[in-house]
């Protein structure tokens, strides 16, 4: 199905549907050669994490130079809500290339024009992105950004801590309310999108949703003095995980298998009903390197980069042309857990999600 991007307004969402260091141009014989060192540089703005650790630690950022003779510099925030600020804040005069956030932040720059429309020919790799996967204008025909992956939320859990204790491992959202867990809580802050969707997740198991929010909020004020740490950064999650501060957290199974596969004694369980938060990525518009930004996000969404995404932090990845591993798919939902995956009425949230984090910070997290 054709997806088309969030407005405020009458605009239809959908589920599926990142120093400004460009040198001046100067009159000295110099210049030219400063103006073409500048124009290789590719300025992503985007979170560190699992990111930060696969351009820098495993190398993909000089995989990125070698395929297309841009360098890539990572602009690292800890959440989707500051990625948008810092954005936002810089729109006339942009000093990044390429936008990556959670869909849902990133929907809501859309009505503020802040992505230049894609020219598909510098993205051949589009073509080979599922529909839902394109994020298309009000228009229905301009692109202005495309979901890489998502990120399916998971309850992630210390297995030593739970065996020590002869805890029942968590099968369910609802566990976090769990007498015996209370104080052994991690939970992303309300600042945070993944905060956001954990409300979102409490109000459903509790016959609540988007417009009837107030379930919600009742377990997260029940629950909340039992949470160790808001925990804004998936470094620190990892940190309290790791040394026993907290027994359980509530994620995204790529942070999950990061953990994993740093051999931390961690174990998750994908609940049903199934969540999921996409990622988007656009062109800032009027960025200092609008080409460099399009070869980043073309290379990006292309089946190299999508497959090591997949295989080695489990994310559902969008371009049809990768083919998982059985170790990958082994961590990922499977197509009948997938089948069951909830709908966000992202429309909603937009509109409501200022008023929700206030109140959360107001009479839940103090």
């Amino acid at each position: 199905m054709q997806k088309n991007a969030a407005r405020s307004g009458g605009r239809m969402l959908t589920r599926r549907s990142a120093t400004k260091l460009m040198l001046a141009a100067a009159s000295t014989v110099l210049a030219p050669s400063l103006a073409r060192s500048a124009d290789k540089k590719v300025y992503l703005l985007t979170w560190g994490g699992t990111i930060q650790a696969m351009l820098e630690r495993d190398n993909w950022a000089k995989k990125f130079a070698d395929a297309t003779g841009y360098e890539v510099l990572l602009v690292p925030k800890a959440t989707g809500t500051e990625i948008m600020a810092t954005a936002l804040a810089q729109k006339s005069n942009p000093q990044v290339d390429v936008v990556q956030s959670d869909l849902l932040p990133w929907l809501g720059a859309i009505d503020q024009d802040l992505y230049a429309p894609i020219d598909k020919g510098a993205v051949p790799n589009l073509a080979s992105l599922y529909t839902p996967a394109v994020i298309k204008g009000k228009d229905g025909t301009q692109v202005l950004g495309v979901e890489p992956y998502g990120d399916v939320f998971a309850l992630i859990y210390n297995k030593d801590i739970f065996a020590k204790n002869n805890w029942a491992p968590p099968t369910q959202w609802t566990d976090m309310e769990r007498p015996e867990l209370q104080g052994q809580l991690l939970i992303p802050p309300p600042s945070s999108i993944y905060g956001i969707y954990f409300l979102i997740i409490a109000a459903r198991a509790h016959g609540g949703d988007e417009k009837n929010i107030e379930p919600g909020f009742a377990v997260m004020k029940k629950i909340a003095p039992g949470v160790v740490d808001w925990s804004d950064t998936f470094a620190k999650m990892s940190q309290f995980l790791a040394d026993g501060t907290a027994a359980i957290a509530f994620h995204g199974i790529a942070g999950a298998n990061d953990m994993i596969s740093r051999k931390l004694p961690v174990g998750f369980v994908v609940p049903t009903p199934v969540y999921m938060s996409p990622t988007a990525m656009g062109i800032m518009r009027n960025g200092p390197n609008s080409a460099g930004g399009l070869a980043f996000l073309n290379w990006w969404i292309s089946p190299e980069v999508q497959s090591y995404r997949a295989e080695t932090y489990g994310q559902t990845v969008m371009n049809r042309e990768v083919k998982l591993s059985e170790a990958a798919a082994a961590k990922l939902p499977d197509q009948q857990k997938l089948s069951k995956l909830v709908e966000v009425d992202y429309a909603t949230v937009l509109q409501n999600r200022q008023a929700w984090v206030d109140r959360l910070q107001r009479e839940v997290v103090k």
